[in-house]
Parts: C-alpha cells; sequence; structure tokens
C-alpha cells in the first residue's frame, strides 16, 4: 500500500513539474513596456524614414537638412494613395513621415493611423495659404500640413497635337491613338471621366460608374501608358502627346521642353493637395516633426519648389521666388483655380466599387 502510495505520489509531483507547478501569486507590477526608440546608422546618426512620391524634393534641400540634423534620410516611394494605405496597414510604423493626399487623410484618420502633430514644434506651418489651413479633409489641422497642391488638367505636345484641347472628351480623338498616358490614379483616371460626364468628381452613383468605364473601354486604343512615377519622362521624351498631368508636373515638363502646354478643361477640374503626416507609431516622431518644419523655412521652401516644380503654399516663401516662377503661366492657372475646383472626397465603402473598376480597367477583365 506504502509503494502505492508513494508511486502515486511521485506521479503528482511530475505531473504538478510538467505543468509549472502551482502559479503563485505575486503583487509584483508588470514591466512597462519599453519605448521603441529611434533607429540610428552604425555611426550613430539619427534616421528618418521617409515615404513619398517620385521626384518629390530637392536633392540638395534633404543633403542639407541631413547635415543640419546630422541624420540619414531612407527615402522609399510609392506610385498611388492606395498603394500607401496597404503599407501602412501592413505595419506603418518603420516610417516617420508619409504622404497621403487629401482624401487619404480623411481614410487614414478614420482608420487612425496617424499620429496627431505637435504643431508648436512646426511653426513654420502657420504661414500656409488661408484655404489649405484646416482644410475638409482635415477639419482641425492637427495631423496634416500640405506639402504640394495643384489642379489636374490636360498637357499637350503643340508639335503633335495642333488644335489645343479644350475639353477632357478631346483625349479620345482617334488621332492620338497609343499616344495618351493617364495618371496611374483610379480617383485621378475616374475623376475627369466624371467631369467629363457632368457628373460630380466623387460620384458613387452606380450608373455614372458604369457609364465612365465604358468610356474608358472606348479610349483604350490611345492610351501609351497608366504612370505616375515616369509621365513627366514621357512628356519631355515626346513618347506621349496629350493626357491628364498635376500642374506642377507640367511646369516641370514645360522647362526642360517648350513644346509642352497645359490648360483645364470646360468642364472643370479637381483640385489635390499632398499633404505631410506622421503615421501611428513611428519611432522619430520628434525628428519627423523637425522635417516638416524645416521644408517650410521661406528660403528652403523657396529652393525646393522651384526644383520640383509645384506651387508653393507657404506664403513667406514669396520674396525668395523668382519673377520666372512668380510669373509662369502654369503656376498661375493653378493658382486661379484654387477655389474654383472640387476636392477629392473619401468616397466610404464605395472605394471598393472604385476599385472593382480599376481592376477591370487596368487588366481588361
Amino acid at each position: 500500500m506504502k509503494k502505492i502510495l508513494v508511486l502515486l505520489f511521485c506521479s503528482l509531483v511530475l505531473v504538478l513539474t510538467a505543468c509549472g507547478g502551482p502559479e503563485k501569486k505575486t503583487d509584483k507590477p508588470a514591466e512597462p513596456q519599453k519605448k521603441t526608440e529611434p533607429a540610428k546608422t552604425a555611426d550613430g546618426k539619427q534616421v528618418l524614414n521617409l515615404f513619398s512620391w517620385a521626384d518629390n524634393f530637392d536633392p540638395e534641400v534633404l543633403a542639407d537638412f541631413e547635415k543640419k540634423f546630422n541624420c540619414k534620410i531612407n527615402y522609399d516611394v510609392f506610385a498611388n494613395n492606395e498603394e500607401l494605405l496597404a503599407k501602412i496597414q501592413a505595419g506603418g510604423s518603420r516610417y516617420d513621415v508619409i504622404q497621403p493626399s487629401d482624401y487619404m487623410v480623411t481614410t487614414m484618420l478614420k482608420l487612425k493611423l496617424l499620429e496627431e502633430l505637435d504643431l508648436n514644434k512646426m511653426p513654420n506651418t502657420q504661414h500656409l495659404i488661408k484655404d489649405l489651413q484646416a482644410p475638409a479633409y482635415d477639419p482641425t489641422g492637427t495631423h496634416s500640413v500640405v506639402y504640394t497642391w495643384g489642379i489636374t488638367g490636360i498637357a499637350y505636345n503643340k508639335k503633335y497635337v495642333k488644335t489645343p484641347p479644350t475639353s477632357w472628351a478631346d483625349l479620345w480623338n482617334p488621332a492620338y491613338k497609343g499616344r495618351v498616358v493617364l495618371l496611374n490614379d483610379v480617383r485621378e483616371v475616374i475623376g475627369f471621366v466624371m467631369k467629363k460626364n457632368g457628373h460630380p468628381l466623387n460620384s458613387v452613383d452606380k450608373g455614372h460608374l458604369a457609364e465612365a468605364m465604358k468610356d474608358l473601354k472606348a479610349l483604350a486604343p490611345n492610351i501609351l501608358a497608366y504612370d505616375t512615377d515616369t509621365i513627366k519622362q514621357k512628356f519631355i521624351a515626346e513618347e506621349a502627346w496629350i493626357g491628364t498631368l498635376w500642374s506642377g508636373d507640367a511646369y516641370f515638363s514645360y522647362k526642360e521642353n517648350n513644346n509642352i502646354g497645359f490648360i483645364v478643361p470646360k468642364e472643370g477640374t479637381g483640385i489635390w493637395a499632398d499633404c505631410f503626416a506622421i503615421p501611428k507609431g513611428a519611432k522619430n516622431k520628434a525628428l519627423a516633426q523637425e522635417f516638416i518644419n524645416y521644408l517650410y523655412e521661406p528660403k528652403v521652401s523657396a529652393k525646393n519648389y522651384e526644383y520640383i516644380g509645384y506651387n508653393d503654399p507657404n506664403l513667406k516663401a514669396i520674396p525668395y521666388h523668382s519673377k520666372e516662377y512668380m510669373e509662369d503661366s502654369i503656376l498661375k492657372t493653378a493658382r486661379d483655380y484654387i477655389g474654383n475646383s472640387e476636392w477629392t472626397d473619401d468616397v466610404g465603402d464605395a472605394i471598393e466599387l472604385y476599385d472593382r473598376c480599376w481592376t477591370e480597367l487596368k487588366t481588361g477583365k
């Protein structure tokens, strides 16, 4: 009987040992989560991870910031807002500064993907054009700051397009077969067709979308490419004769090829803004805010915007801009339309319908 009891006791000890023994009660508080330290290079420099559009900064301005703040900038690029959103949702804390467009700021705010900005640490941002402060997509103005802004229009090469376009419908001219380039952006493409057809830029009406898809499929023979990353180069090299283009890219292209013209179609257009924002959990928020503030120092601002070719939203930078820049007809056109164009809005759940249309258009299925 003793042997049996001993065996039972030993078995119980083994079971308790295998299970880690009885749980011990402790009053010791859980250790606080360690704060993630900002990334640094091997030689101790801070790292700023930037996720933006291609060709969106003067390289000298970035180099000057690195020198002044003893840091290293890693610059990754995306082609459209949907790619940006997907990357941030998959782990946005790897980036410190991102550049969503207007409607994408709204989407990211709904998804709680953006940090609140400390505007007191970015005093240079207080001098923006009034129409660009606290816009509808970020009504408090505390989660984004406008960086580039402009309008979308039609760019064309005067050597090949003898009659200047006046309407979005001119892109369907069969004379431009294989020579039309469109921005690689679902909202831009469907948006301009909405305007052509007399509908609101942000329409979610299924009938309007079906009509737009029919028109875009009819335009297919004319399409050279859907492009945002190298669209300027296609116009400069005269691969593209006509197409949709952002005003800043039109200005940049015109400087390289004076045959390029730019117009706003009679049906109207959209105004847009690409913004600075900081994703939730960014490892180096402090350096990110230094970077944003630095870009709006008046002299830095003037140098940077003259290089990239977009309208400068910084009123304090005006005295430092060249006469050529301030009097350019393309940039002036954008300023003229700032209060008379539609913003691209977040279309909510209808974005799934837009995305299905876009996939169908790009795959031909």
